[in-house]
């Protein structure tokens, strides 16, 4: 008699980023990477992949509109990309895809990518607190989110109001009625996780930035970009109490921006790499590399893991192997720099760039200072494209210091953030992005 453990089962779901779905060449992003590397041939694997917010409107399909419609439609898609507004649709019907193929034993997998991984973590934060509603009570979705959602605003403020603890007791009884309990994401894996969703983004809010209470996966990977500076992309990172910290988790901070990190960009100067293939490699190694569930592991096409080209680029990058990393003055320029967007010619037009710094002029959105180790938001003065904090005990992936050494970074990273913020001159700013010279 075979000793074999039996296969579970598992589900995957892939939310990819603000404006972000599939194009079929390089610049899809290490979500749609990770999508096309699964076995989508074996019996025990369901697999969800969902657009990224502001990527199409809910509730049309845009087919049959007349000119005014479909620019109306284009427009609504433009603020659904600036202010998330349709994030409840997009948690919703990754809890729905859920409720529909979860049984009692599955491993749940989650990835996502900028708005897609706060989608992502948002999705894995609610089953942890509330659960998951049986299959048939699809009507009750919308009623655990807005449950859900009146918790997770409160979340770590030290003085709660009557209503807010009103709200705590709601859950708790609605989770006790409707909901199966026990229900826990396996592996949470997130590229460059921002929180930039209007309803949870307030301004003038004191408590932006809170603890989490517990752990909403077992396992939690993390790649977190190193050389982002737009004010809308805050970093949302792990900040767990001390005593709650019981997770497997793994932080790490790459090179690049955001697109870097995540995906999104086309080859550049001839080149054969993206650094994006870095944190894919990374975040693959470490799927594929847990221990805990010889009999639930992720199923992933062998030939596709075998010869992808991203996955093969990206360990080639990381470790510097076959001189894959090249000085940028170097006879050969087939070695990718880091993305800017606040940066005229790094990555996107002027005109996008302009409208970038409009953002970053405004102190209508906060920025997050790390002071004496705790993150703190401010409105004032302005971010004025300010590097992003980094925890003192923050991770770098090995990749930060080979491209240091191959003179790919001008230096390497200051970890801890109790410096005062490095703010650029408004004039200085100004001059940069006009087009004539004064």
């Amino acid at each position: 008699m075979s000793t074999q453990p039996q296969e579970r089962r598992r589900i995957v779901l892939c939310f990819d980023g603000t404006g972000n779905r599939y194009k079929g060449n390089e610049s899809d992003t290490n979500v749609v990477k990770l999508y096309e590397m699964l076995d989508r041939h074996n019996k025990n694997q369901y697999h969800y992949y969902q657009p990224g917010i502001g990527t199409f409107n809910t509730g049309t399909s845009g087919s049959g509109l007349t000119w005014f419609g479909r620019m109306k439609a284009r427009i609504s898609q433009l603020f659904d990309q600036a202010l998330g507004r349709t994030f409840e649709y997009h948690v919703t019907s990754g809890y729905n895809f859920l409720m529909k193929y979860y049984e009692p034993g599955d491993d749940i997998y989650i990835f996502g990518f900028s708005r897609g991984a706060y989608t992502a973590r948002f999705l894995a934060e609610m089953i942890e607190t509330i659960g998951l509603l049986s299959q048939g009570n699809e009507e009750m979705v919308r009623f655990a989110f807005a449950s859900f959602s009146e918790v997770q605003r409160a979340r770590g403020k030290k003085h709660k109001t009557a209503q807010e603890l009103e709200h705590e007791e709601y859950l708790d009884k609605f989770r006790s009625t409707f909901c199966r309990r026990n229900v826990r994401v396996h592996f949470l894996g997130l590229f460059d996780c921002v929180n930039s969703v209007a309803q949870f983004e307030i301004p003038f809010r004191s408590h932006s930035y809170k603890y989490i209470a517990r752990s909403p996966a077992n396992h939690i990977r993390h790649a977190v970009s190193i050389h982002e500076r737009r004010l809308k992309f805050k970093p949302a990172l792990f900040v767990f109490e001390e005593e709650s910290q019981n997770s497997d988790i793994k932080e790490v901070w790459f090179s690049g921006n955001h697109g870097d990190v995540g995906g999104g960009f086309r080859y550049e100067n001839n080149s054969k790499h993206l650094l994006s293939d870095i944190p894919l490699a990374w975040m693959v190694d470490e799927v594929t590399s847990l221990e805990d569930t010889p009999a639930g592991k992720l199923a992933f096409s062998k030939p596709v893991v075998e010869y992808a080209g991203h996955v093969k680029a990206g360990h080639e990058m990381a470790a510097n192997q076959n001189g894959a990393l090249k000085p940028l003055d170097g006879p050969v320029l087939d070695t990718p720099r880091y993305h800017d967007l606040l940066a005229l010619n790094r990555g996107t037009t002027w005109n996008i760039t302009f409208l970038w710094w409009i953002i970053e002029v405004l102190p209508i959105f906060t920025r997050l200072e790390l002071e004496h180790g705790e993150w703190n938001p401010r409105y004032w003065p302005p971010n004025f494209g300010a590097a992003r904090d980094i925890p003192a005990d923050a991770k770098l992936h090995f990749s930060v210091e080979e491209m240091f050494k191959a003179g790919l970074l001008e230096k390497m990273p200051k970890l801890g953030g109790d410096d005062a913020p490095l703010l650029k001159d408004p004039l200085v700013v100004f001059r940069l992005l006009m087009p004539w010279k004064w």
